[in-house]
């Protein structure tokens, strides 16, 4: 006879502690619960507008924020909690608009700015900054590069090359969602590490965010 696996209500009882505490600490930020596009149970947040501009869905200029998940790693879930896995997803606010993913001027040199660059390019910089050599201590994953179905996949994935070069762990995120990174799976018994860690690296980011704006 299969063995039941936990239920997503139980696991979104898991996160209600962990999304208090990020509350606690991140006040201003938005935060919730809810299942993922992808069938994972998640605690979504968002920050408060940042003083960097995209657009939105219908092309509106928009304040960009810092936005993510604490989820629950992997496909379906197991038996058992103390079996069960998380990891974060945090990132730049980003929409699936031409706008966002220009196409790279033919002949530019790798790294090279043009006049199309999208905002959340010089965001996802000051991430890379905050990251330095610190990238397995703040338990971030080492990425990779799948265009997906979206039809503007493959222009992502070549500004995240042009920018990020050796960097497939820079850049990651639903395609309109969001563009930053990912972090390793932890068991559950250990996401309060997970957390904090999290913590910590938005604030370092949005502190940097803030200084090329100094």
């Amino acid at each position: 006879m299969a063995k039941s696996s936990l239920t997503r209500e139980q696991v979104a009882q898991a996160l209600e502690p962990v999304a208090e505490h990020f509350q606690a600490q991140m006040p201003g930020y938005s935060v919730r619960t809810a299942i993922s596009g992808a069938g994972a149970v998640a605690m979504y947040f968002e920050s408060p507008p940042l003083s960097l501009y995209g657009v939105n869905a219908e092309g509106e200029s928009v304040p960009r924020r810092l936005v993510g998940t604490v989820e629950s790693a992997g496909r379906g879930l197991p038996a058992r909690l103390e079996d069960l896995k998380f990891c974060f997803i945090a990132g730049i606010s980003v929409a699936e608009r031409d706008e966002e993913y220009p196409a790279i001027p033919d002949g530019l040199e790798p790294g090279a700015r043009f006049d199309a660059e999208p905002s959340w390019v010089s965001a996802v910089q000051a991430l890379d900054t905050v990251l330095g050599e610190d990238r397995e201590s703040r338990l971030i994953s080492r990425g990779g590069y799948v265009p997906g179905r979206r039809a503007l996949g493959s222009r992502r994935i070549a500004l995240r090359k042009h920018y990020f070069p050796a960097k497939p762990y820079l850049g990651l995120g639903t395609i309109d969602w969001c563009a930053g990174v990912r972090s390793v799976p932890v068991p559950a018994d250990n996401v309060q590490h997970l957390v904090s860690t999290l913590i910590d690296l938005l604030r370092d980011w949005d502190g940097q965010l803030h200084s090329l704006k100094a």
